[in-house]
């Protein structure tokens, strides 16, 4: 590994070791090396191989698996993860997805600021629903540069079950992160409501998040509006 001065250790670390799992040198939940192994490849500590390993999996690249060893995480997306249990039980259940469509919009002020963009930027609209057990639970609205992603198809997002973190990572070469998820409590707006099969103004919870790739820069946009008057939503907490 040729060291970089204007660059920490575990920074290089971190840069090679995501430009093997690119190369596909360790496939989803493959084991890596073990960190003195790492350490060895790329002529630094131990310490410093920990101190990058940490960061990935902080990201959701890696995971750990107690006393085995870290492994490659998949690019199973936030909503995907989840699972959706009764508000008396312990069962949970996954949702499945129905992709509504994809269509290109054009960014607001708001949207071109968030992503990076100059007003009036072209992106790609793609809009699913969740669904348990066939009942809707749950609708996403995800927003992505045309400019980033030129060649999205409404086709290749069905083969991959609707999981646009994965088209972005197999496609594009875009591994993203995942980003803070906030939530609140809304009211139903028209389309809301009627893609939701509910009325308009009853609550609903929010979630809005950014996922950025691992240059820091944004690339997609997520607003999700779940049905919880049955269901709660419980994200994972592990992130395969």
């Amino acid at each position: 590994m040729s060291k970089l001065a204007a660059q920490p250790l575990y920074r290089q670390v971190l840069r090679e070791v995501m430009t093997a799992i690119e190369a596909g040198e360790w496939d989803e939940d493959e084991s890596l090396p073990s960190e003195p192994d790492l350490g060895r490849r790329f002529g630094v500590s131990q310490g410093t191989v920990r101190k990058a390993l940490d960061v990935l999996v902080a990201d959701g690249v890696l995971y750990r698996r107690q006393g085995v060893g870290t492994f490659v995480a998949g690019t199973n997306d936030f909503l995907l993860r989840g699972q959706f249990l009764p508000l008396a039980g312990k069962d949970g259940i996954k949702p499945s997805v129905e992709l509504l469509g994809c269509v290109r919009i054009h960014a607001g002020e708001q949207l071109a600021d968030i992503l990076g963009l100059r007003r009036g930027a072209t992106l790609w609209q793609v809009r699913r629903l969740l669904r348990v057990d066939g009942q809707v639970v749950g609708l996403e609205e995800m927003l992505l540069p045309e400019a980033n992603f030129p060649s999205l198809e409404i086709r290749r997002i069905r083969e991959l079950k609707g999981n646009l973190r994965e088209l972005c990572w197999r496609d594009f070469g875009v591994r993203l992160k995942d980003g803070e998820v906030r939530y609140r409590a809304v009211h139903a707006g028209q389309t809301e409501a009627r893609l939701l099969q509910m009325d308009v103004s009853e609550p609903l919870l929010q979630l809005v998040r950014l996922a950025r790739d691992f240059d820091g820069k944004p690339q997609v946009w997520s607003v999700a509006w779940l049905r919880t008057e049955e269901l709660a939503f419980e994200p994972s907490q592990k992130m395969v």
